[in-house]
């Protein structure tokens, strides 16, 4: 919508779309330190072994990545994805320079593979080989010699890692111990101490629980409360009020007449068949009379291989294509031509040569787009003497009476809620939208206008800000002392809990004779076999705790819902007699490869020296796109 649009740019799409096309996956963390500054150039955003790498050219990389997210680069830059595209760049230097030291290089041959590859869906969608890497490109923003690079690099790295995952070797004994590791299975004898049985010396009076209160109350804060005022601002009427006179169209027309010149396109009727014997009899029927769809039906026995009528352009032709179906002539039948689809016969219908369309054709077209652009004129105009107007201190209530506004009042609104009663179709997105320029907006200034909907603009008011502030503590006093109850109970539980499991390591006591019930049950690494298991053992955070727990030793154990302590032991442990499937060798294999790995790139980092300027990098990208 061209509402408001020269003044909100947004971004949308695939996110880090061929950074390094589907490689490496290797992300890095500072490398043992070496992202270190010093040495380095105020245009340089890193050198990697005494090569720079100018911040023009890494801001081209950033852009191509960043430019279709909705997040601008300082957003990036606070969630570290600046940084990885920077480790990325760098890793993917350190790569190619080992690659060639260690004697890899890769022909041209293969990088034209790679792109062949890469352009093979346009391709066989009609369009030739060059028109369809420059298309490829433009949706990927990039250079030819860019993608040439990165193929090149991504080549090189995984030639790299292959050799050195050949060199990994996984005994079979391995293998077998893993796989019994796996699924093996641990009989447990445990009791259950809740937090509820514990009895407190004593209830809390008023001021114990006052003083807790004030070390919690952060949790039991009201959330921030704002009232405002929307100004719904409908453009409808500029649209309508709009004129455009024949005058003005046949104007428009002669000045950019050259703009609606049509290519020369041939009207092409095409029957596309698997083998080439079957084309050369349906163009032998058709060239005797038949029509093409008669002479298909003839060869094949039905019309499925017929394609029908449509208009090309030479650009819409593949290069086998172009020169005999422009050098024919009306009627004339060509073919077979083989292509991706199978083998074409074509007849050559009528052929339109190139044109402008006359006025008449174009007229609806221009009157269009003479409106739009008017409409979008007065849009601007009338928006920007509102802002002027609102900037000024005048009111909403002001402007009524010479605008068509809508006011719309709200009270109490806090920035979680996702609905806003405005008796308007609007949507949840639209509706968040509001909600939050409205937690943005400073108190008693009216916004800039904003699109709502196709035809309509709002401005926001703020004019009362309720701060966040602790729940009064009369109004949560029984939450209070229920919470302060359960966590002195829990805290006299672990103690009684750790004094016990003590004993029971030092031959003390015995667990059946703690007076409280004993368990016993199996638990097993393969979870498949701990679904009958009670819901406690069910809880990640015991269930390990158990499972990584040596044979013959007690130890204590609390649950995610903090509300009950186990105290157990393993009485014995059975290995799986399971013998171990590929998936386990393959992935034994491929950590290996990665240990590998992880290992050249701790060596070749302090082979080749890296720096990084971090102080550009913050300049650059660190900062709002208003401050800079």
């Amino acid at each position: 919508m061209f509402l408001r649009s020269m003044r909100n740019g947004f971004f949308s799409a695939l996110f880090l779309a061929l950074l390094v096309l589907g490689g490496l996956s290797l992300v890095l963390t500072d490398w043992n330190g070496m992202f270190r500054g010093g040495g380095i150039t105020k245009t340089d955003v890193a050198v990697v072994n005494g090569t720079p790498i100018k911040i023009a050219e890494f801001n081209t990389t950033v852009n191509r990545i960043l430019r279709n997210q909705r997040l601008d680069t300082k957003q990036a830059y606070d969630m570290g994805l600046i940084d990885n595209i920077l480790q990325n760049e760098v890793l993917g230097r350190i790569l190619d320079l080992s690659a060639i030291d260690y004697g890899i290089s890769v022909e041209d041959k293969y990088v034209a593979d790679q792109i062949q590859q890469l352009i093979a869906p346009l391709v066989a969608q009609g369009t030739d080989k060059k028109q369809a890497l420059a298309q490829f490109l433009q949706m990927q923003g990039m250079s030819e010699k860019t993608l040439v690079q990165l193929i090149r690099s991504e080549i090189q790295s995984n030639m790299l890692k292959t050799s050195i995952g050949s060199a990994s070797y996984i005994p079979s004994a391995m293998s077998s111990d893993i796989a019994a590791y796996k699924d093996i299975a641990k009989t447990i004898r445990y009791i259950e101490l809740s937090n509820s049985d514990i009895k407190l010396d004593k209830d809390p009076d008023a001021q114990t629980l006052g003083d807790y209160y004030k070390t919690v109350e952060r949790q039991y804060m009201m959330p921030e409360k704002r009232d405002f005022k929307i100004a719904i601002l409908d453009t409808a009427s500029v649209m309508k009020n709009i004129k455009v006179s024949d005058i003005e169209i046949a104007a428009y027309y002669d000045e950019n007449k050259d703009t609606y010149q049509l290519p020369e396109k041939r009207t092409l009727e095409q029957a596309i068949l698997k083998s080439e014997s079957d084309a050369n009899k349906v163009k032998a029927a058709a060239e005797k009379g038949k029509s093409l769809e008669d002479a298909v039906k003839s060869a094949t026995g039905d019309k499925k291989s017929y394609a029908g009528k449509n208009d090309f352009a030479k650009s819409d032709l593949t290069p086998e294509m172009t020169t005999p179906v422009f050098s024919s002539k009306e009627g004339e039948y060509i073919g077979p031509i083989k292509s991706a689809l199978g083998y074409h016969i074509i007849k050559l219908v009528k052929v339109k040569p190139e044109h402008i369309p006359p006025l008449a054709e174009l007229k609806d077209e221009i009157k269009q787009h003479l409106i739009e652009d008017k409409s979008g004129n007065q849009v601007y105009e009338l928006t920007s003497e509102i802002e002027d107007r609102l900037a000024g201190g005048e009111d909403f209530e002001a402007l009524k009476g010479d605008y068509k506004i809508q006011i719309l009042p709200f009270s109490s609104i806090s920035a979680s809620e996702t609905k806003l009663d405005t008796g308007m179709e609007l949507s949840e997105d639209q509706q968040k939208s509001i909600i939050q320029k409205a937690f943005t907006a400073v108190e008693n200034e009216a916004t800039t206008l904003s699109d709502l909907t196709d035809h309509q603009l709002y401005s926001i008011k703020v004019e009362k800000i309720t701060l966040s502030a602790p729940k009064a503590f009369d109004d949560v006093k029984d939450q209070i002392a229920k919470r302060w109850k359960e966590e002195n109970q829990g805290r006299k539980n672990l103690i009684l809990a750790q004094k016990m499991t003590e004993e029971l390591n030092e031959g003390k006591t015995q667990l059946d004779k703690t007076g409280k019930k004993v368990h016993t049950l199996t638990l097993s690494r393969n979870q498949e076999s701990n679904k009958d298991l009670p819901e406690t053992f069910k809880d990640p955070r015991v269930a390990g705790r158990f499972m990584d727990a040596p044979q013959g030793k007690f130890i204590l154990s609390i649950p995610t819902s903090a509300d009950a302590i186990l105290i157990g032991e393993v009485t014995s442990v059975k290995m799986s007699e399971a013998q171990p499937s590929k998936e386990v060798a393959n992935n034994l294999q491929a950590d290996t490869m990665n240990a590998n790995m992880m290992i050249l790139v701790d060596h070749i980092q302090k082979k080749y020296p890296v720096e990084i300027n971090h102080n550009l990098l913050k300049r650059v990208y660190g900062s709002s796109p208003d401050k800079e």
